[in-house]
């Protein structure tokens, strides 16, 4: 009898053992547990960032979803790319590009005067509708006093397009849309001199001149895949230069040889900056780019 409670006191002791040893594991893993909580909390933060990130098209290409501001932001770096391929278009996979409104164009893309024009104008009645040139997700619904009632479209594709001037916005921010959709009626609200649609396309904020994508005759697209190159955007150096140009305002008595002694220049210089010939009359007031 006594042999046998000395067995089980024994096997009680050997089942023993194993359990403090899995609580001080426990223990041990609880502890570290806690002090890693910080890292735990921040790769949880990350993880809900990444995901969050995935509702939205090209996440692969922008760091930020902003439904206030109209323009995309590079925290203030330059655009830098040698060859990005852009797929416009794929029937296959039911990507499809519908024409925004098919109406004549009454401006182009670049320089009006002094200011540049980003985009390309097209000639509507108000309340005609327009609609979404590729599938995406709406980023911005707001009003603008320069474009008026405005919607920006992040597409799936990578880039951005701008409807401008709108009557009435017919979508909401965070909502997607298929290419066709109607997102709005056309106007002539902000900065517009009679009815239109302001139209554009972006690539991280770099504005790009839609006819070198799209036949606005013939309401398509030139190619269902482009590549974005420099030549896309070479535009902006001559931007970046203005932001630094310097302009006489002629007076009385003042002809382009006049001018180009006083600030040290030559007249071929003056015709080449402001466009005109060495023939061309210029009337008070006029504003003469000399730098």
């Amino acid at each position: 009898m006594r042999s046998i409670i000395f067995i089980f006191i024994i096997a009680i002791s050997v089942q023993i053992k194993p359990l403090f040893a899995q609580l001080d594991t426990l223990q041990t893993e609880i502890f570290e547990s806690q002090n890693d909580s910080a890292d735990l909390a921040a790769n949880f933060y990350n993880i809900y960032d990444s995901l969050t990130k995935l509702r939205y098209p090209a996440n692969y290409i922008y760091h930020s979803w902003n439904t206030q501001q109209i323009r995309y932001r590079l925290d203030g770096e330059d655009l830098k790319l040698d060859s990005q391929m852009i797929v416009l278009q794929n029937r296959d996979q039911g990507k499809l590009y519908y024409h925004p409104f098919k109406g004549e164009v009454t401006s182009r893309f670049g320089y009006r005067r002094y200011r540049f024009h980003y985009g390309i104008d097209i000639d509507l009645v108000t309340g005609d509708q327009v609609v979404s040139a590729f599938d995406g997700m709406v980023r911005v619904v707001r009003y603008d006093k320069g474009y008026g009632n405005v919607i920006v479209i992040r597409n799936d594709n990578g880039l951005e397009t701008v409807y401008a001037h709108l009557l009435k916005a017919l979508v909401d921010t965070n909502q997607f849309v298929k290419a066709g959709d109607v997102i709005a009626f056309g106007g002539n609200t902000g900065r517009s001199t009679g009815s239109h649609l302001h139209f554009e396309l972006r690539y991280l904020g770099a504005a790009i001149n839609p006819e070198s994508l799209i036949d606005f005759e013939n309401y398509k697209l030139l190619s269902d895949t482009v590549y974005l190159t420099p030549e896309h955007f070479k535009y902006l150096n001559r931007i970046k230069a203005d932001k630094n140009a310097k302009y006489h305002i002629v007076r009385s008595g003042d002809n382009l040889g006049r001018i180009a002694r006083r600030y040290h220049t030559s007249v071929s210089k003056l015709c080449y900056l402001n466009g005109i010939n060495q023939t061309s009359i210029i009337r008070i007031g006029q504003k003469i780019r000399v730098r």
